[in-house]
């Protein structure tokens, strides 16, 4: 079936500065509709005079002469009257002008500085307001939902389709009923869900050790058809990622690509791709290593042996330290750019970073490091953090909403996502994320542009090589 897919950035695309200088700019169109103003008045004021004049004219001596005398000329009077007229009524014309799109402005700044409706902050406020009077049994109100849905999948009496129509019906509570089971349990941490993880993490080595293995192995393949092309935006590299998490042209799963970009002065600029979990058992982006990654422990994340094998085939790549890099990953591959980001920038020049579909409100990422995020409401995954993304300047989350069928012909708004079965499938899959991010630039978003130029920036140069490293977990 067809889905239509609409996206909002933070504070739909403005950042404060930028709703500040909306009020600035409105403010200055009014002045000029003023000056506008008393200029229509002086066009006013003199059409006024000369008609007063007018009247005495024609008993002057040189208007009664047949021949004007010597040094006087005769004045087109009506159609100065005229031009007066004509020059107040434009003054008056663009006055109006400006007063509109100075009203509009400040109409703008009242609609974006809220960023949300009032119904949606009252909904906000509700579900807030019970999640707090039920926090101490939101753990178990979280498990005991989380065995129903178990328990109904098991037995054949849910399918892939009615669990994303729960997802999409509770979508709103995700968020906030996950903060609250973790604080409880958690209450004196800042980052309650990496707590809440950090002890099933630390025994994930030893689990690891039995079922897959915790010795890491990687060797470089190819790809038995074209693989990934040359990315000049966030938009074509979402594309590759998609296709490397496909595993199309033969690519296996569980691999990273690395694309080196050269500018004209021979400096060396690298793009990383990075898939989302593979539930293969010798997988190292497998389940065990979401948890690891989650945790609050840098010593627990760095033992993730996902981020170990990004690490290793960037090495293996060539990245230098002060090089350039830029991150793009899908669900867990969003998580391990974060990561990196935030506990390996000694290590590397993180530039930026995409993350798709990913939980990472709580990596703290330095400053420098430019981050761009695609979430979908209705997906569980995203809102694992318990908390919304920070919002800074150089920092932007764009978060999407999978609606029904487009109209059958007419205008639509959004963008469509034809998926392959008859009912409604996971929205963390990338066609759902590449549609968010594609309604988010149809929206001509200054945020959105700001983040797409500064991407377009960080790969800026020509695609010299592409490799693919496939990792391995051994006993």
């Amino acid at each position: 079936m067809k889905r239509t897919v609409t996206a909002a950035p933070d504070a739909n695309g403005y950042t404060s500065t930028e709703l500040d200088h909306l009020t600035g700019m409105a403010d200055r169109l009014n002045q000029a509709g003023g000056a506008l103003a008393t200029l229509q008045t002086q066009w006013i004021l003199t059409n006024q005079a000369i008609r007063r004049t007018m009247p005495g004219l024609p008993a002057l001596p040189c208007t009664q002469a047949a021949v004007p005398p010597p040094g006087h000329a005769r004045l087109p009077l009506d159609l100065m009257v005229t031009f007066c007229s004509d020059q107040a009524q434009a003054c008056e014309d663009l006055r109006t002008k400006l007063q509109s799109v100075a009203d509009r402005l400040t109409k703008a700044y009242g609609l974006y500085s809220q960023a949300e409706s009032f119904m949606e902050k009252l909904m906000d406020s509700l579900i807030s307001t019970a999640v707090t009077l039920f926090q101490p049994i939101a753990p178990y109100m979280l498990g005991t939902i989380g065995l129903s849905l178990g328990a109904a999948k098991l037995t054949g009496k849910l399918d892939a389709s009615q669990f994303q129509e729960f997802l999409e019906t509770t979508a709103g509570i995700h968020q906030p009923l996950l903060a609250a089971a973790a604080s409880d349990l958690t209450s004196d941490h800042r980052d309650p869900i990496g707590r809440l993880v950090t002890d099933p993490g630390l025994l994930v080595p030893f689990i690891l050790a039995h079922l897959q293995g915790d010795q890491l192995t990687m060797d470089p393949i190819q790809p038995q058809g074209k693989g990934l092309g040359e990315a000049h935006d966030i938009a074509t590299a979402l594309q590759n990622l998609e296709s490397l998490g496909s595993c199309q042209d033969g690519i296996p799963y569980a691999t990273i690509a690395v694309q080196r970009y050269r500018e004209a002065d021979g400096r060396d600029r690298w793009l990383v791709y990075i898939p989302g979990t593979s539930s293969h058992l010798d997988s190292p982006i497998g389940w065990f290593q979401n948890i690891q990654l989650m945790s609050d422990k840098a010593s627990v994340r760095e033992r993730a042996a996902s981020l170990r094998l990004v690490d290793q085939a960037m090495r293996e790549a060539g990245v230098r330290p002060d090089d350039p890099v830029s991150l793009v990953g899908h669900s867990q591959g969003g998580i391990v750019a974060a990561t990196m980001a935030s506990d390996l920038s000694n290590r590397y020049h993180f530039d930026h970073i995409v993350t798709v579909g990913s939980p990472i409100a709580h990596r703290q990422i330095g400053s420098s490091t430019w981050v761009t995020s695609v979430e979908m409401r209705e997906e569980l995954v995203s809102s694992l953090d318990g908390a919304d993304n920070p919002s800074r300047p150089n920092q932007l989350t764009v978060r999407g909403r999978a609606g029904g069928s487009p109209p059958p012909g007419g205008s639509q708004t959004g963008r469509t996502v034809t998926t392959a079965g008859s009912g409604k499938e996971s929205t963390h899959g990338m066609a759902y994320q590449r549609a968010a991010w594609a309604d988010a630039r149809d929206q001509n978003s200054p945020a959105v542009r700001r983040q797409d130029n500064h991407f377009a920036h960080a790969i800026e140069g020509d695609l010299q090589e592409t490799r693919y490293y496939r990792g391995r977990l051994r006993r």
